[in-house]
């Protein structure tokens, strides 16, 4: 995780990056540095929607702060950082170059150009951090401290068993983290059966346990997930991409092992958590390439025929589960 330095405030910063529970925590950093939370109400504007133009934010800055030395603007998910706004972005960057110093505004977004003028002019005039997503083992480091802070022992295994749950999301490994607080009540130490009984699953881990369960040859297993997928709502269009790209995942894993490539550096290279990783090897380890490759292919020619209509969506996925050639 990025670590700025917030003993002098700069008059504007871009945080960006997929991890938002990071983010999120620096912007409340900088906010708190800013404002004092009495004078808050009068002194912060928060703009959180792609409609918003350079207009309301410069605006917002120019406003003169009421019993505070600085204002605190925060723009958040708002697209300035896209060519899809370059006009409004270019607006922004002009003017933060004299913008005055009683406002401190902060751009949040998950995705930043750093070709734009604006993110060159924020490096020049503030300060630009990236948050990329959180290693898994960041991310049961974190749940265990949390786990510690309340005087709940909680093994590393259980930890990383939460991680790989969640997905590589902490905010919402730290609400789960929360609901077992509650369930444990005057236990101390949490198990992987309290996960599972008070954690809801991620779809992608729902699905990664479909595709175990077509690789270990457990028809039904399979169809129960699928089925119980569809009961919450699920798309079996995004059941089938998922299929899919883990079956691309399980492929490119066993292509870079076969290189020599250890896992962590796999998971580097291929964009996923190291246990994404180690998962996906396991499941190739007892395929040879070419049937992990004709399972794909059959799982690509089902999600065309779907999405031709010369196949339904909840039957085509039933099909390519039924049917996975292993």
């Amino acid at each position: 995780m990025a670590k700025l330095d917030l003993k002098n405030i700069q008059r504007c910063y871009l945080l960006y990056g997929e991890d938002t529970f990071s983010r999120k925590s620096y912007e409340d950093k900088i906010k708190r540095k800013v404002v004092d939370e009495a004078a808050e109400m009068m002194n912060v504007s928060v703009f959180n929607d792609i409609k918003t133009t350079a207009g309301q934010v410069i605006e917002a800055a120019e406003t003169f702060p009421f019993m505070s030395e600085k204002r605190f603007i925060l723009v958040k998910d708002c697209g300035f950082f896209s060519e899809g706004k370059k006009a409004e972005s270019d607006l922004l960057a002009d003017y933060i170059k004299n913008a005055p110093d009683t406002a401190c505004i902060v751009f949040s977004e998950e995705k930043a150009d750093k070709r734009l003028k604006l993110y060159k002019a924020v490096e020049k005039n503030g300060a630009a951090e990236a948050f990329n997503g959180l290693k898994d083992t960041d991310l049961a480091s974190m749940i265990e401290k949390k786990f510690a802070k309340n005087g709940i022992k909680a093994p590393k295994a259980v930890c990383v068993y939460m991680v790989r749950n969640a997905g590589n999301d902490a905010e919402l490994l730290k609400s789960e983290s929360d609901k077992l607080l509650a369930y444990l009540e005057d236990r101390k130490e949490v198990t992987t059966a309290d996960v599972d009984a008070v954690c809801a699953k991620s779809s992608e881990t729902r699905v990664f346990d479909l595709v175990d369960a077509m690789i270990a040859g457990k028809t039904e297993r399979a169809l129960e997930i699928y089925r119980n997928l569809l009961s919450l709502n699920e798309s079996p269009f995004m059941v089938m991409s998922l299929i899919t790209r883990q079956f691309r995942i399980i492929l490119k894993c066993k292509s870079l092992a076969e290189t020599g490539m250890g896992t962590d550096d796999i998971a580097k290279k291929i964009g996923t958590a190291s246990f994404v990783a180690r998962g996906a090897l396991r499941q190739a380890s007892s395929f040879s390439y070419d049937t992990l490759k004709k399972a794909l292919n059959r799982c690509i020619e089902t999600d065309y025929m779907i999405k031709s209509g010369r196949a339904d969506a909840e039957a085509g996925v039933e099909m390519i589960i039924a049917d996975s050639g292993f």
